[in-house]
C-alpha cells in the first residue's frame, strides 16, 4: 500500500520502548492513542513560554495564552467543519460532554416521552439517559441488532411521535460495527428529536464533517485521536446549545452576578464553567493539526488492513469467536471458548502486546453477544504489519498454552 507507518514511528517516542525485554506492541488504540511529537511540544511550550489563565487576565501571558486557546477553538471547528467556532465547547471527554446533554436536556421532557439509544452503545452513552428517564419519567428504548450481529433491515418503526432524545455511537468500541448515522439521524429529525453522536471511536479515523451530519450535538475525546487525556468536545447547533441549562456555575461562564440574581455569559463561555484545561485545549489543536497534515484516506486504509488481516489470520484458526466485522472496521474483537480472557491478556502482556481484555465499558451488548467480555486488538496508524502477525502469533501460542493446562 502507499501508507508507509514506519515515516510515522519516529514521531511516536514511547513506542521504541520494550516491554519486559520484548519490543513493544501497542494494540490498545480503542482505549486511548499515543500522542506524537507535536502534541507533547505544544503542551511543554505552553507551559514554558504562556502559562496563564485565558480571559481573565490583562497581561503578556495571559494575552498569549487566551490567543493560543481561542485559536484551538478555531482549529477544531475548522477540523469538524463546524460552521462556528462558538459552536466549540471544551469538555473533560465525551463522557462529561454526554452528562452535559442529558442534564441540559432535563426540562424538555416529560413523563412518556422517548429517549432512543442503540445497543452498541458505550455505558457513557446509555447511563446518562437512563439516569435522565429515571428522573423524568421518560422511557429508554434500545435499538438492537438481530442475533447475527447485523442492524434489522426496517428500523424506522422504533422512531415514534414520543421520541425527544436520539442518541448514538458512529462505531462500536467494543466490536468495531458501524451505525448507519445518517438513515437514523434523518428518522429522529423527522420525528422532531433532539439528535447526539457519539464519535469517540470515529475522530481518529474518519474525516468527520457535522454541517453534513446535521446533527444537534457531536462529541468525542481527544485522547483517542492522538491528543492529551483530560480534554474533549461538545460541538452543537447554536439553537441546541442555548436549549441547554449549563451542567456547572461559577467562574467564567457568567456576565454579571448581584446576591439575587446572575446572567450567564454568551456561547461557548455560558457552558465552560471555571479554569478550562488550557494546555488540553493546546495540545488537542496539535493533534487536529497533525492528523490534517495526513492523508486521511490512506491512514484509514491502512488500519482498516492491519485488522482483516488478523481477522482473516485468525478466522483460519480452530476455536477463536470472531465478533467484529470481517471489513470497514479498525478493530478485531474475539473469544476463546473455555480459555478466559484475563489469562489470554495476561499472556500477551508478559510478552510486550497491549491489548484490552474485558467488556469495553458495554455489558448490554456483551450479554447480548453471549460472553462475558472479549479480546480486543484495535488499530492506529503508527502499526506495523509486523505487530499485526506479532499478534496473532503470540496469542495462538497462548490459546495453545492454556488449552494444554
Amino acid at each position: 500500500m502507499a501508507f508507509d507507518p514506519s515515516l510515522l514511528r519516529p514521531l511516536f517516542p514511547i513506542l521504541s520502548q520494550p516491554a519486559y525485554e520484548h519490543p513493544l506492541t501497542y494494540l490498545d488504540n480503542a482505549a486511548t492513542t499515543q500522542k506524537p511529537l507535536a502534541v507533547l511540544d505544544a503542551i511543554q511550550n505552553y507551559y514554558r513560554t504562556g502559562n496563564a489563565n485565558v480571559h481573565r487576565g490583562a497581561h503578556f501571558l495571559s494575552d498569549r495564552a487566551t490567543n493560543q486557546f481561542e485559536h484551538a477553538r478555531h482549529t477544531l471547528a475548522h477540523f469538524l467543519q463546524a460552521p462556528e467556532q462558538s459552536h466549540i465547547i471544551w469538555t473533560k471527554g465525551a463522557t462529561e460532554a454526554i452528562n452535559m446533554v442529558a442534564y441540559g436536556l432535563e426540562h424538555v421532557l416529560a413523563k412518556g416521552d422517548e429517549i432512543l439509544i442503540t445497543s452498541l452503545e458505550h455505558h457513557a452513552n446509555l447511563v446518562p439517559w437512563q439516569q435522565l428517564a429515571f428522573r423524568t419519567g421518560a422511557r429508554l428504548r434500545v435499538l438492537p441488532l438481530t442475533s447475527s450481529g447485523e442492524w434489522e433491515a426496517e428500523f424506522a418503526h422504533y422512531f415514534s411521535d414520543r421520541t425527544r432524545i436520539f442518541a448514538a455511537t458512529q462505531i462500536s468500541n467494543a466490536i468495531g460495527t458501524t451505525t448507519p448515522m445518517q438513515t437514523m439521524l434523518d428518522l429522529a429529525k423527522q420525528q422532531g428529536a433532539f439528535t447526539l453522536v457519539d464519535g469517540a471511536q470515529a475522530v481518529a479515523h474518519y474525516p468527520v464533517n457535522v454541517s453534513e451530519l446535521d446533527c444537534d450535538f457531536y462529541v468525542f475525546s481527544g485522547h483517542k485521536m492522538y491528543g492529551p487525556t483530560g480534554i474533549g468536545v461538545l460541538y452543537g447547533k447554536q439553537h441546541a446549545l442555548e436549549v441547554l441549562i449549563p451542567y456547572q456555575t461559577g467562574g467564567e461562564m457568567v456576565r454579571h452576578v448581584s446576591h439575587q440574581a446572575t446572567e450567564f455569559n454568551v456561547l461557548p463561555y455560558r457552558l465552560e464553567a471555571g479554569t478550562p484545561n488550557i494546555e488540553g485545549v493546546i495540545g488537542l489543536a496539535a493533534a487536529c493539526d497533525f492528523l490534517s497534515a495526513q492523508d486521511r484516506s490512506a491512514l484509514l486504509a491502512w488500519e482498516q488492513s492491519l485488522a482483516h488481516h488478523v481477522y482473516t489470520r485468525l478466522h483460519k484458526e480452530g476455536g477463536i469467536e470472531l465478533h467484529s466485522p470481517e471489513n470497514s472496521t479498525t478493530l478485531v474483537s474475539l473469544s476463546v471458548p473455555n480459555v478466559h480472557l484475563l489469562d489470554l491478556n495476561a499472556y500477551l502482556d508478559s510478552q510486550g502486546v497491549a491489548v484490552r481484555a474485558g467488556s469495553h465499558c458495554a455489558h448490554p451488548l456483551m450479554a447480548q453477544l453471549g460472553v462475558s467480555g472479549t479480546l480486543r486488538a484495535s488499530f492506529a496508524c503508527y502499526n506495523t504489519l509486523k505487530e499485526a502477525d506479532r499478534f496473532c502469533d503470540v496469542l495462538i501460542d497462548a490459546i495453545d498454552l492454556l488449552n494444554d493446562e
